[in-house]
């Protein structure tokens, strides 16, 4: 009954990691049911509300979020990312940024922030010069095909000398998200600071919207040794996973008819269970030197100009 006071968010020692054996988060840990509007696509997940937490000299660290409430984010004006890699070719895809939240984790008798969750999902769009406006994302190895230019682009050029700074797509699997659309889950590792052995984790989450559109949802540990500290990683993991699992879509007539299209060519439409990891990193070809030109015209034809004094 103590357990509301024992693990209020209340932080003295912010970002300290001391030894703990319990952490605790959100403070309110009812899930509520969320919605996103695509056309005629609505997008359900639950989660709990995100909990600020109260810092030193009554500082709340709030919560950055952004949320697209019921607005069609198809048609919205969204935040533009971008995958900052100037080691990568052209990047072909658009990036609009439409939600952000943080689930703060505790320790016990006001020790402070321990870890935190963090979600990002972006809208994903093939630009007009993509390869991908040709067919439809609807068709499964067209998807697969996308997730992984789209990984490779945003993540396989990222190198510190020879070496990867991420490996991925790593557990992917496939999940159904209606009777018609599937999505993929696969973890992203950042292997840079700690190596194979102790890698920093995201969670992402796929799938299709439109013919050239998909969405990325991101589901950061924020620097968690997941192999390291399970005290740490057990609770993000339990919240992390509570989300993906919850999430479930309708989908109107519209999108159907554009999936019923795609599948009178494909009867197949299963995603394959199977992805194996990109091979990271990747370098950019550099283009062919371009050889001298020289003059082929035969000596017969040339033209003679006489020699003036």
């Amino acid at each position: 009954m103590w357990d509301w006071l024992k693990f209020f968010p209340y932080a003295k020692a912010l970002d300290e990691r001391p030894t703990v054996t319990e952490i605790r988060g959100p403070y309110f840990t009812k899930p509520r049911e969320k919605k996103w509007i695509f056309g005629d696509i609505g997008f359900y997940f639950s989660a709990p509300p995100a909990n600020p937490v109260l810092g030193l000299g009554n500082r709340w660290e709030s919560v950055d979020s952004r949320k697209p409430g019921l607005a069609n984010i198809l048609k919205g004006n969204w935040e533009r990312v971008y995958s900052g890699n100037r080691e990568a070719p052209p990047d072909f895809w658009d990036r609009d940024l439409f939600y952000r939240n943080t689930w703060y984790f505790v320790g016990p008798w006001f020790i402070g922030r321990q870890a935190n969750l963090s979600a990002y999902a972006a809208l994903i769009s093939a630009d007009k010069d993509s390869r991908f406006l040709k067919s439809s994302l609807f068709h499964p190895k067209v998807f697969e095909m996308a997730i992984a230019d789209y990984l490779d682009i945003s993540y396989g050029y990222h190198r510190s000398g020879k070496k990867p700074i991420y490996r991925g797509p790593l557990n992917w699997r496939v999940m159904s998200l209606s009777s018609t659309i599937q999505a993929v889950v696969c973890d992203l590792h950042h292997i840079h600071n700690g190596g194979k052995d102790n890698p920093m984790l995201t969670r992402i989450v796929f799938f299709p919207v439109t013919d050239h559109q998909f969405v990325q949802v991101s589901l950061d540990f924020g620097g968690v040794a997941i192999y390291r500290d399970e005290v740490r990683t057990k609770p993000l993991m339990e919240l992390c996973d509570s989300i993906i699992n919850s999430m479930h879509m309708t989908v109107g007539e519209s999108t159907l008819a554009k999936w019923n299209k795609v599948k009178e060519g494909c009867p197949d439409m299963s995603i394959t269970e199977e992805f194996g990891e990109l091979p990271w990193p990747l370098f950019k070809e550099k283009p062919a030197k371009k050889p001298e030109e020289r003059d082929i015209t035969p000596v017969s034809e040339k033209k003679f100009i006489p020699y003036k004094k």
